[in-house]
């Protein structure tokens, strides 16, 4: 058998450190402390990692204490957890390609982590490209849930340009015709108008309080992922008119969040802006852009999104686990006393009107 430890974002050295010898794959940006830690205010970051002989299998996630969501505090007499994956990708990594053995034993050992620390549930979003739902597959609830459009910059220019879909070739030649110009900088340089486009496209999409991002959240990028975010600013004359902040590493490279401001929608310089940061991602040596998926199946975002790469459409997979059935049941119950709407499939369930 093996061991296990648990690091705090207090211990971010020696949580980089555990990362840093990975090598097959490459971690993603999702696992790096620096990630995790921006949304601290949604949980405490963490890091699980299990040792058996020769291999390693690491987990970031966020604890999140449960006495504090409204009405339960009054109720519980004891602490209460739940523990999801950050924002974006992640789930379990190893190194290497332990057995099924390994994963069984890393997974028994987190169970009973869980145990302890009084974690009644856990919901995983698993990474599209590392597939690391697999090995799980017998320890927990694996749900396909919606597809992620992904690109292989492996490719040559010409083969990744003949790949885009028709109209979107078109479009991009729209957009150089009609004067549109793109600028990719790795400083918060025009930060202030990428916010406006950006909070713009949030009031017209009516956007879930979540995506509402405070300064607070930007610095923490600026500061603590220096050397890992970018800017792709789409330009008409002196006007940015769409705007987009990517994170990336030596491999992968995330659409993160970004905007058009809608008049220009006819000029398709979004269009632009993806395949000139193709292009700067490809010169740059990345591997894979990560383009994202729709809100739901098959809309506009995501045909969209498809028309970059129509042969990298993948699965995305997320993970359920209760760790503690009775207490799982009885907040739910709660929640279902007070519940405004419900929402299908919703996990945890306590959290659906929360």
């Amino acid at each position: 058998m093996g061991d296990f430890r648990v690091l705090e974002l207090r211990e971010r050295e020696q949580w980089a450190g555990i990362l840093s010898p990975l090598s097959n794959p490459v971690p993603d940006i999702h696992y790096r402390p620096e990630y995790c830690a921006l949304f601290g205010e949604a949980g405490e970051p963490r890091l699980f990692e299990y040792r058996e002989g020769s291999n390693t299998i690491c987990y970031p996630f966020l604890l999140r204490r449960i006495n504090l969501l409204p009405g339960f505090g009054e109720v519980l007499d004891q602490e209460l957890n739940d523990i999801t994956s950050p924002y974006g990708y992640g789930g379990p990594l190893a190194d290497g390609e332990p057995g099924q053995g390994v994963w069984r034993n890393f997974y028994r050992y987190f169970a009973e982590y869980c145990r302890q620390q009084n974690i009644i549930t856990e919901f995983i979003r698993f990474h599209p490209l590392l597939g690391n739902h697999r090995p799980l597959s017998e320890d927990v609830t694996v749900e396909r849930v919606s597809a992620v459009i992904v690109l292989d910059l492996n490719q040559s220019q010409e083969t990744i340009w003949s790949g885009y879909g028709r109209n979107n070739r078109k479009n991009i030649n729209k957009a150089i015709r009609d004067g549109v110009d793109v600028l990719i900088e790795e400083t918060p340089e025009h930060f202030t108008d990428f916010n406006r486009i950006y909070q713009h496209t949030l009031e017209r999409n009516r956007a879930g309080e979540f995506y509402y991002f405070d300064n607070r959240f930007f610095q923490h990028i600026h500061r603590e992922l220096r050397g890992h975010f970018v800017y792709a600013h789409a330009y008409k004359g002196d006007n940015i008119v769409s705007s987009e902040l990517l994170l990336f590493n030596g491999v992968y490279l995330h659409s993160f969040l970004g905007g058009t401001l809608e008049r220009y929608f006819p000029l398709r310089p979004n269009n632009l802006l993806k395949h000139q940061v193709i292009l700067w991602a490809k010169n740059k040596g990345i591997r894979y852009f990560l383009l994202g998926g729709g809100r739901s199946k098959d809309d506009g975002i995501f045909r969209y999104k498809r028309s970059f790469a129509p042969d990298g459409v993948l699965d995305f997979y997320v993970g359920k686990q209760v760790h503690n059935q009775e207490m799982t049941e009885r907040l739910t119950r709660l929640t279902d006393a007070k519940a405004k709407k419900e929402k299908d499939g919703y996990f945890p369930a306590y959290r659906r009107c929360q």
